[in-house]
C-alpha cells in the first residue's frame, strides 16, 4: 500500500512539476523565437471545442507558461475599480481569467524582464465604452493603444417566406444576438444552442434555437454561419421576420463560437457533416473550424536590450467620442508571445485532412496559418476503414447466449442459420501454434483459416488483449513462409516487453495479422501535402498511447509510425508515461470471486468466471490474490469489461452482418462483463480476491477531457518535446 502512495505521489509530482509550475521571471532563459505551433487530430484534440480545450489546453499553458513570463491577472498591482472575469463564459481568455479595470485613471502595473513585452488583451463586442490605454514604461509613456472594435458591428433585419418544409434559416454571419422572431403576427420564443455533443434538439418551451452551420460568404466558399433552427417548418404563406445584433469578443481566442445577449457562450459543435463521435453519431455534433490565437488581441513592443521594466497601462479616457465608462481588459502579458492552432476535429481523419475541397478544416488550413511545429495526433477514427485483416476463425454453431458473452472486435461476419437457430461467427484473429522469440506459426484447420496471405511489411500481434497493452507484443513481418504457416519477425521478443516470464504462455493465445498500407498511404499523403507548402515545418506524431484493444483495434500503429518516421524525418512521441500513470494507480475497488464459479472456456480451454456488476467500465491494473500471493500475469488475468459484444436487442436475422459492406462496429456495442481468466493453475477453493484501479488516464482508452489526467500527460510529453526542440537549436 505504501509503494502505492508512493508511485502516485511521484507521478504527481512530474506532472505538477511541468502544468502547474510558475517559473521564476529572472532565472528563465527565454527562447528568442515566437514560436508558432499547431495541433492537429481527432476528437481527443479538439477536446470540447475550444483553442484551450483538453491536451491542447495543457500544452499551452505549458509551453505558455514555462517557456516565458507571463503576468496574469493576479500578478499585477490594481489602482481604480476592478473585477475579475474567470467564469463559465471567460473561457476564451488565457487560462480561463482576465482583469477588467473601469474609469478613466485605473491602471494596473507590473514588472517584467526580457527584450519584449507582449499585451493580450480583451475587447468588448460593441464600442459603447470603446477607450484609449496609456502604456508607461519605467516611467515615460511608450505608446496609447485602444480597444477599439474593427470588427462587424450592428443590427440587421430578415424575412423568410414559409414553404411548408424548410426549418433552418441563415442570418449571413456568426456572432449574432438579442434575436427578435416573429412568425406572422406572434413572437417566438428561443436561445443559442448550448448543448454538448448530440444537443441541438429545441426543448420544449421554446420554438427555435440559434445553431452554427456553414452558409457562404461573398466569394461562395463556406464560411460559418448562425442559422435559426425552428421546431416547426412554417407553411406556405408565412412570413418569418427576423431583427438581431451583431458583434465579435475579442479574446486571446480566435473563434466563431458567439455569446448571447446574456453573455453566455454558445455550443463549440454545429450542424455539420461528420460527427465529434463516429461511433454515436448525431446531428448537431459536428467541429466547423480550427481554433487559434488572435493577433486582434495582442500588442507588442520590442527592445534593443534585455532588461527589467516596470510597466504600467492606464486608462486615458474614452475613445473615438464615445460615452460609456471606459474600461480595459487585461488578460496577461509576456515577454514571449507563442501563437497556437487547434486544429483537431471531432469525427476526423487523414482522408478529411487531405482533402484540397476542405476549406476550414483541412491541411491547407493548416499550412496558412504557418506552424514551426505540428503536432498530429491520430489513428482513432482512421483505423476503422483501414481493414487490411489476413487472418480469421470460423464459429459455426454459436447459440444466441454463447454468441452474446464474447467479445467480437474485430468481427468479420455474422450469419443466423434459422434450421439450426444458430449462428455463424467469424472473427478476425487467428491461433498461435507455435511461438519463439523470432517467430510465430498460425494454426490452420476448418476452424482457423487465412483470407489473404500475410507478406512482409504487415504487421503482427501476438498474445491477447485483456486489459493490459504488455500482454501482447507487436512486430513488423519480415518474412512469411506459406508451407509451414511461420511469420519471421523483424526483431526478437524481449523479457522486459511482457508481464509474462515465459512467452510459451502465449500459445494457444491470439495472432492477428494486418497490411496497414491504407492508413500508411494516407499519412505519407498528408506528410507531403504539408511540407510542400510549408517546407521548413517539424512534424511530430502521437498514436492513441495505450488502446483498449477489446474497443479500438489500434496495435501496431505505434510500431508503424516508428517505422514511418525514420524515413519521412517525422518524430514518434514517446507513449510510455502513460503507462507509467496507469499502472502507478491506487487499486481502490475489490471483488472475491469463489473458486467454484470457474468454469472452461470452450473456446480457449481456460478456467473463467464472469464478474456481474462491472459491466461495460474501463478497469485496469488489476491484482488477482490466490493465497495471499498476487498470481497476475503468471497464472491469470483478467479481461476489461470495456469492450464491444453483439449488440443483445438484436436477434436471429437482426444480427446478420458483414464487415466489407458494413464496418468492422455493425451490429455491436459496449457491453462486456468482468471476467476473471486463469491460464494455469486455477484454485480448486477458496475466495480469490481481485483489486484494481477505477482511475485511468482516459475513460474509454481514447478520449481526455479538459483538466484530467490524460490531458496533463498529454501536455506534459508536448512540452517536453518543445523544450528539447528549442535546445537542441542552440
Amino acid at each position: 500500500m505504501m509503494k502505492n502512495k508512493i508511485n502516485h505521489i511521484l507521478v504527481f509530482l512530474f506532472v505538477c512539476s511541468i502544468c502547474l509550475g510558475q517559473q521564476n521571471s529572472q532565472t528563465k532563459d527565454i527562447d528568442p523565437k515566437n514560436w508558432r505551433i499547431s495541433f492537429a487530430g481527432s476528437s481527443v484534440t479538439w477536446g470540447d471545442g475550444y483553442l484551450q480545450s483538453g491536451l491542447v489546453k495543457e500544452a499551452i499553458l505549458n509551453i505558455q507558461r514555462n517557456k516565458s513570463t507571463t503576468v496574469e491577472p493576479d500578478m499585477v498591482e490594481v489602482k481604480g475599480d476592478k473585477s475579475y472575469l474567470d467564469g463559465v463564459n471567460d473561457r476564451k481568455y488565457f487560462g480561463g481569467k482576465a482583469l477588467k479595470i473601469t474609469g478613466t485613471n485605473s491602471s494596473i502595473k507590473f514588472s517584467i524582464t526580457g527584450d519584449e513585452i507582449t499585451l493580450i488583451q480583451g475587447i468588448e463586442r460593441d464600442n459603447s465604452c470603446a477607450s484609449e490605454i496609456e502604456v508607461y514604461i519605467d516611467g515615460v509613456l511608450h505608446d496609447t493603444m485602444n480597444n477599439w472594435n474593427n470588427s462587424p458591428i450592428g443590427i440587421d433585419r430578415l424575412e423568410f417566406a414559409g414553404d411548408g418544409t424548410t426549418k433552418q434559416f441563415d442570418l449571413g454571419r456568426a456572432f449574432t444576438f438579442g434575436h427578435q422572431i416573429r412568425l406572422n403576427d406572434k413572437f417566438l420564443k428561443g436561445d443559442h444552442n448550448k448543448g454538448g455533443y448530440g444537443g441541438g434538439a429545441i426543448p420544449n418551451d421554446l420554438d427555435y434555437l440559434v445553431i452554427r452551420k456553414y452558409g457562404t460568404d461573398k466569394n461562395g466558399d463556406p464560411e460559418v454561419h448562425h442559422w435559426i433552427s425552428l421546431k416547426n417548418a412554417p407553411v406556405k404563406g408565412d412570413k418569418v421576420e427576423i431583427t438581431f445584433s451583431y458583434g465579435e469578443e475579442i479574446t486571446y481566442e480566435k473563434t466563431t463560437i458567439g455569446k448571447s445577449s446574456k453573455g453566455e457562450l454558445e455550443s463549440p459543435f454545429g450542424d455539420g457533416d461528420v460527427s465529434f463521435d463516429i461511433t454515436r453519431p448525431t446531428r448537431v455534433s459536428s467541429g466547423l473550424d480550427f481554433r487559434e490565437t488572435d493577433d486582434r488581441a495582442i500588442k507588442t513592443y520590442r527592445f534593443d536590450n534585455s532588461k527589467k521594466r516596470e510597466v504600467e497601462l492606464k486608462i486615458k479616457g474614452n475613445y473615438k467620442g464615445t460615452k460609456g465608462i471606459p474600461y480595459f481588459i487585461f488578460n496577461f502579458a509576456t515577454n514571449r508571445f507563442f501563437h497556437f492552432q487547434n486544429a483537431g476535429i471531432g469525427g476526423w481523419k487523414l482522408t478529411f485532412f487531405n482533402n484540397p475541397k476542405e476549406f476550414h478544416r483541412g491541411y491547407k488550413k493548416i499550412a496558412a496559418f504557418s506552424p514551426d511545429i505540428l503536432y498530429f495526433e491520430t489513428t482513432p477514427n482512421d483505423d476503422w476503414g483501414v481493414k487490411g485483416y489476413k487472418l480469421y476463425t470460423e464459429y459455426p454453431n454459436f447459440s444466441l447466449p454463447e454468441l452474446q458473452s464474447i467479445r467480437t472486435l474485430p468481427i468479420k461476419s455474422m450469419q443466423y442459420n434459422a434450421g439450426s437457430d444458430t449462428y455463424n461467427f467469424q472473427k478476425w484473429v487467428g491461433k498461435i501454434d507455435k511461438i519463439t522469440p523470432n517467430t510465430v506459426t498460425f494454426l490452420t484447420d476448418s476452424q482457423h483459416k487465412i483470407d489473404t496471405p500475410p507478406q512482409k511489411g504487415d504487421y503482427v500481434f501476438v498474445g491477447g488483449y485483456y486489459s493490459n497493452n504488455k500482454e501482447y507484443v507487436v512486430r513488423k513481418v519480415e518474412k512469411y513462409d506459406k508451407t509451414t504457416h511461420q511469420i519471421f519477425f523483424d526483431r526478437p521478443i524481449t523479457p522486459d516487453e511482457l508481464i509474462y516470464k515465459d512467452i510459451s504462455v502465449l500459445q494457444g493465445m491470439e495472432v492477428r495479422v494486418r497490411s496497414f498500407a491504407a492508413f500508411e498511404k494516407e499519412f505519407r499523403e498528408f506528410i507531403g501535402h504539408i511540407r510542400k507548402l510549408k517546407p521548413e515545418i517539424t512534424i511530430t506524431t502521437m498514436v492513441n498511447p495505450l488502446p483498449i484493444i477489446g474497443a479500438r483495434e489500434l496495435w501496431g500503429y505505434w510500431d508503424l509510425m516508428n517505422d514511418i518516421a525514420r524515413e519521412t524525418a517525422v518524430e514518434n512521441l514517446e507513449i510510455k508515461p502513460f503507462y507509467d500513470y496507469q499502472y502507478s494507480q491506487t487499486r481502490d475497488k475489490e471483488v472475491f470471486v469463489d473458486a467454484s464459479t470457474l468454469k472452461a472456456n470452450p473456446l480457449t480451454g481456460y478456467m473463467e468466471a464472469k464478474i456481474n456488476g462491472l459491466d461495460g467500465k474501463n478497469r485496469q491494473n488489476y491484482e488477482v490474490i490466490v493465497n495471499g500471493k498476487d498470481v497476475y500475469g503468471s497464472d491469470a488475468v483478467v479481461r476489461n469489461p470495456y469492450a464491444y459484444g453483439v449488440d443483445t436487442d438484436l436477434k436471429k436475422e437482426e444480427l446478420n452482418m458483414d464487415y466489407r459492406k458494413e464496418g468492422v462496429r455493425a451490429k455491436q456495442k459496449i457491453n462486456q462483463k468482468m471476467e476473471l481468466v486463469f491460464l494455469k493453475n486455477p484454485p480448486k477453493s477458496g475466495q480469490i480476491h481481485i483489486r484494481f484501479s477505477t482511475k485511468n488516464w482516459s475513460g474509454d482508452g481514447c478520449h481526455v477531457r479538459t483538466g484530467d489526467e490524460g490531458s496533463k500527460i498529454y501536455g506534459a510529453i508536448y512540452y517536453d518535446y518543445f523544450s528539447k526542440f528549442i535546445s537542441n537549436l542552440k
